[in-house]
């Protein structure tokens, strides 16, 4: 059973364990060394060890804790996804011969979606850097710079057109950045660069429902493209 999430849940758990481990032989180490020194030098190493700082166990690192993150993200989209009509999901699916995933594809009367989740704080702009005689649009989220996300998605949209076919040539592939947690300024507008939109939870039902031409197809083109893309665990 496919599960939104779940290659982020256990990448986390994964590193969490590992880095839990490494936290805690740094503890032991430190403990037997106080305890030697102070053993061989009493004096010296009772001094000693009054000016090392012990080692402790602290908070999971930023690294590790960004899988969880991603996961709730995952899982927040699934939801919306799970109560939207007239379309099929995949959640959490392989890029064949390669350790990336796609978050989400929903298949929809207007197409196939594919899907980034992401849970960040902030405001989400699109940002047009270029100067006077250039356009240069970037996405920003909290003023970074986060328009390698949107590069991403475009890659991802390659690998589901190629794994569509000649028989599914006509079929749409939008790319969606659905971010959860961030601000929208006044007037809630869904951004769009270089042909990606981003958007929130809440309008993200009504994108991938709209209406189109591929309305009979949309259980046959699902079911194809579960054969392409396999569970990501």
């Amino acid at each position: 059973m496919e599960v939104a999430g779940r290659s982020a849940l256990s990448e986390y758990e994964k590193r969490s364990a590992k880095e839990l481990a490494r936290k805690q032989k740094r503890v032991e180490d430190d403990a037997e060394w106080r305890a030697a020194i102070k053993e061989r030098r009493p004096v010296v190493g009772r001094i000693a060890s009054a000016l090392t700082p012990k080692p402790e166990i602290g908070p999971e690192s930023q690294s590790t804790k960004a899988w969880k993150t991603g996961a709730e993200g995952e899982r927040r989209v699934a939801e919306v996804l799970a109560e939207t009509v007239d379309i099929e999901v995949l959640h959490d699916r392989r890029v064949p011969g390669s350790k990336a995933n796609i978050d989400h594809i929903a298949v929809g009367p207007a197409g196939v979606f594919v899907i980034d989740a992401k849970k960040y704080t902030g405001q989400v702009e699109v940002r047009d850097v270029g100067g006077l005689f250039r356009t240069d649009e970037r996405l920003y989220v909290n003023n970074r710079d986060r328009t390698k996300l949107v590069e991403g998605v475009l890659g991802q949209i390659g690998v589901v057109r190629t794994a569509l076919g000649d028989e599914f040539r006509g079929v749409d592939v939008h790319g969606v950045l659905c971010f959860v947690g961030c601000e929208w300024g006044w007037f809630m507008r869904q951004k769009h660069i270089k042909g990606v939109t981003a958007l929130w939870p809440n309008a993200l039902a009504d994108h991938v429902s709209a209406t189109g031409e591929h309305v009979d197809q949309v259980r046959v083109i699902a079911d194809h493209l579960r054969l392409k893309f396999r569970p990501a665990t």
